[in-house]
């Protein structure tokens, strides 16, 4: 158990608005439950919270310190995981950008679209900028939860394995939603590009923050 309930009262109150708010899990979700629907993004949803609760294990067990010593390593991380999010923004607009004969079945994801799959989500977390950034910050700032690392890092991973999905549910119920306004092909094309942006500009702050 952790040594204060205060501390861990502040690291729950840290877990749940780091979890909840934009980032490029939760937006990737929502694209994901646009395009294919909350059933077949649900290994997408399983595959994220396994890679990330590895990650906290990882980090709180040391890869953390080692990081720190190593800042480069953190934005190669960060470089990656922002083209990774370009490449996403990309293949979001490109049922819009074509041409308005095709584009009547945009609610349709392209022939060769599928879902990311849960190893797929799992590995994307280690080049996910904004989970680096959660993680190392979190391991640092609440070691008072317990003096003994192994401790800690159950502590943080199950906590995190607890709240992560609460605040991933409205974001994927969100894309399920725009799914079924999507039956309209403007809306649709709409849609697609204002997700598409919206992920690009994570992308594009993400390195600017760095």
């Amino acid at each position: 158990m952790p040594e204060t309930s205060a501390t861990y009262a502040a690291f729950l109150t840290f877990a749940f608005v780091s979890s909840i708010t934009p980032g490029p899990n939760n937006l990737m979700i929502l694209a994901s439950g646009a395009a294919f629907g909350w059933q077949r993004t649900l290994p997408h949803i399983v595959g994220t919270l396994l890679g990330f609760t590895i990650m906290v294990a990882a980090v709180t067990l040391g890869l953390g310190t080692l990081l720190g010593q190593n800042p480069n390593a953190l934005d190669v991380m960060r470089y990656a995981g922002a083209a990774w999010l370009l490449w996403l923004a990309w293949r979001l607009a490109q049922p819009a950008l074509q041409r308005p004969s095709r584009a009547a079945s945009v609610a349709e994801p392209p022939a060769d679209a599928r879902p990311m799959t849960a190893m797929q989500a799992a590995l994307f977390q280690w080049v996910n900028p904004k989970a680096w950034t959660m993680i190392v910050g979190a391991s640092a700032a609440f070691s008072g939860l317990s003096s003994e690392p192994v401790q800690r890092a159950a502590v943080m991973t199950l906590t995190f394995l607890a709240v992560a999905p609460i605040c991933i549910a409205p974001w994927l119920l969100a894309g399920n939603a725009v799914k079924r306004l999507m039956l309209n092909g403007a809306h649709a094309r709409l849609i697609s590009l204002a997700m598409a942006c919206i992920v690009a500009v994570t992308a594009i702050t993400t390195v600017a923050a760095g």
